[in-house]
């Protein structure tokens, strides 16, 4: 198990320079002038000028990528032109949140995905499987997004049960945590649904596999109950068979929580890449996207080292 981790720790170091690249190359390539667009059309050209030496704007691409390396690699990212202050701070304050949010909806989306996989295998081609696979595809149909809304017109507006905005921060003090919870619960319930359709219908492809095999068939033999035997002698190999896609779900719950944070104006990463995309900050974009691609790598990392110790397949490979 070491020596795996090792090996994959490795690897995380091209991975993470190749983000790098990525990422900025990708911000090099947006058409406009930002420091036009940060000041306006009315500004003099020599604070034009001195906005651009600022940026790095004056400089080739090469000189430009390798001084941002340089600074990344010291923790530096730059200062915000919008929010005039340090792009690592801006980002590190509204990462809590984006985390919260995200780790919230995989925990409900994994244990909703769960129940209903090994639901629809237990009763497998009878009723109850045909409704759960009905069930989980509409749920990966629905873009998140378009759930939320469905949601805040359904529990903020129509009922008034749950505030679909309002949370200006998730660790002010004298913030309870039951109005944190109640801000949190309509985003955790649109990013986790169709987070849950996706793992459900692994599951229950996995679950079918497992009580396939002649462990399971000896199980049978001796009286033991189907969801007994499921649980205590089969779970384990569909949650290490399905963990490759909770990975990707961290990811994309990640990834996806930049819409569910502007429609529900949660205090998060998100939210402030809109801000600062619309105000043309080029650093902290560059700052607030090469952080959530990071955390990406790092949760597969994390979901692949998971399943290595819980498959003995990879392990024996």
């Amino acid at each position: 198990m070491r020596g795996y981790a090792a090996r994959r720790l490795l690897l995380l170091v091209p991975v993470l320079f190749g983000v790098t690249l990525v990422v900025f190359g990708v911000m090099s390539l947006v058409p406009g002038d930002p420091a036009l667009a940060i000041l306006g059309p009315y500004a003099t050209p020599e604070r034009l000028a001195d906005l651009r030496a600022d940026l790095g704007l004056d400089r080739s691409w090469p000189a430009r990528y390798l001084l941002w390396l340089g600074n990344l690699w010291q923790g530096d990212l730059g200062r915000s032109v919008s929010l005039e202050q340090p792009v690592r701070d801006a980002v590190l304050g509204r990462l809590g949140p984006t985390l919260l949010l995200a780790g919230s909806a995989l925990m409900l989306g994994t244990l909703l995905g769960l129940a209903a996989g090994l639901l629809a295998a237990l009763r497998h081609n009878r009723i109850t499987d045909r409704l759960v696979t009905l069930t989980v595809l509409i749920g990966i149909s629905l873009p998140s997004f378009w759930l939320g809304l469905l949601l805040i017109l359904l529990f903020a507006v129509w009922l008034g049960w749950l505030p679909a905005s309002g949370m200006s921060t998730v660790w002010l003090a004298g913030t309870s945590p039951g109005d944190v919870l109640r801000h949190l619960l309509l985003p955790t319930l649109s990013l986790a649904l169709v987070a849950a359709g996706v793992i459900g219908r692994i599951a229950r492809a996995a679950a079918i596999d497992v009580l396939a095999a002649d462990h399971i068939r000896l199980c049978r033999a001796r009286g033991i109950a189907e969801p007994r035997i499921l649980l205590v002698h089969g779970l384990k190999a569909v949650l290490a068979r399905t963990m490759p896609v909770i990975g990707l779900q961290a990811g994309f719950l990640i990834g996806g929580a930049v819409y569910i944070e502007t429609i529900f104006q949660w205090p998060g990463l998100g939210r402030m890449l809109v801000d600062a995309i619309a105000a043309r900050d080029l650093l902290l974009v560059q700052g607030g996207v090469l952080v959530l691609a990071t955390a990406y790598v790092l949760v597969n990392l994390a979901a692949d080292l998971f399943q290595h110790g819980l498959d003995r397949r990879t392990r024996a490979a």
